[in-house]
């Protein structure tokens, strides 16, 4: 029975990459077709893109919150998981492959609106839960941020490519279906699992589920670098990071609400916040990250899960 649920967890997890990887692909051929601008382009539909799997995973633990499955803390672990890879590890391991490069205007703004997501989230969670009226909030303040972005951003560069819009939305619906099947059987069976072996869900949440749904940032952000564009590789993963508390989090607990584990808001959260701290100075000065910080980064993330297995599993 175990042995069937981790197999199917397995499988899942490949089908959530997979899923979102077509609609990325397709999203980003739309948005050039209409000419949307670089910038645009990675803090929003990428952004929104390599999220999805963070986003379906909340849509289906909620639904299942609804049928009286707990399945917060694999919802909001899989989340945070996902952020504190991304800012640590995922940055770590790029500065080490070749230099990113920061753009001030991100920086100035975008990080600093990812450091409140953060903040606004853990004071949210104090009182150990985040209702349905604090996910509407959450949710509300993404699409403000979104709004605020598209009247700073050139929205349009010239551009040839003309995309099949037909065949782009056949693609992106059926990356779509994939998800939403593969998210289901992923949180249904990271519950099982967490039974059976008797450890926290927010445990295969965080380090399990949150690493492999942070897998669509990566290779979107490693395949912007080496094609040059380094703020659109920057850009998504800020913006992930933006998306998955705010829109992520917020429409899950806008379904059922959300009860935070004291693991979560007292570890997590804070490692988070402070990884995402130290990567602001570290870019703040030069505009990029040498190899020793890129090292840095990643001894982080090392750390963080040491401790999240030896203290908190």
């Amino acid at each position: 029975m175990v042995a069937w649920a981790i197999v199917n967890f397995i499988l899942g997890l490949v089908a959530i990459w997979f899923g979102a990887n077509f609609v990325v692909e397709s999203a980003v051929r739309i948005a050039k077709s209409l000419n949307l601008s670089r910038a645009f382009i990675g803090l929003t539909v990428l952004s929104v893109g390599t999220s999805l799997p963070e986003i379906f995973t909340h849509i289906f633990s909620s639904i299942d919150i609804l049928k009286g499955l707990e399945a917060s803390a694999v919802s909001v672990g899989t989340n945070i998981g996902s952020n504190m890879i991304q800012i640590s590890f995922i940055i770590g391991i790029l500065g080490l492959i070749t230099i990113i490069r920061a753009d001030k205007k991100i920086l100035k703004m975008d990080y600093l609106i990812m450091l409140g997501a953060i903040a606004v989230l853990f004071i949210m969670a104090l009182d150990g839960r985040i209702g349905q009226i604090e996910g509407v909030a959450l949710v509300l303040a993404y699409i403000f941020y979104i709004w605020v972005l598209a009247k700073r951003e050139h929205l349009v560069e010239v551009t040839e490519y003309k995309a099949n819009y037909w065949k782009e939305g056949a693609i992106m619906i059926f990356g779509l279906v994939v998800l939403g099947i593969a998210a289901n059987s992923v949180v249904m069976h990271a519950l099982d699992i967490s039974d059976a072996w008797g450890i926290s869900a927010s445990f295969i949440g965080v380090l399990i589920i949150g690493v492999s749904t942070a897998l669509p940032e990566m290779t979107t952000a490693l395949i912007a670098i080496l094609k040059g564009e380094h703020g659109l590789s920057l850009g998504t993963l800020v913006g992930s990071n933006i998306t998955n508390p705010l829109f992520a989090l917020g429409i899950g607990a806008a379904i059922s609400g959300y009860t935070i584990e004291n693991t979560i808001l007292w570890y997590d959260i804070p490692c988070w916040f402070f990884a995402s701290i130290l990567l602001l100075l570290f870019f703040w000065k030069k505009l990029h990250i040498n190899k020793r910080q890129a090292l840095v980064m990643i001894l982080i993330y090392i750390a963080y899960g040491f401790f999240r297995i030896k203290l908190f599993i």
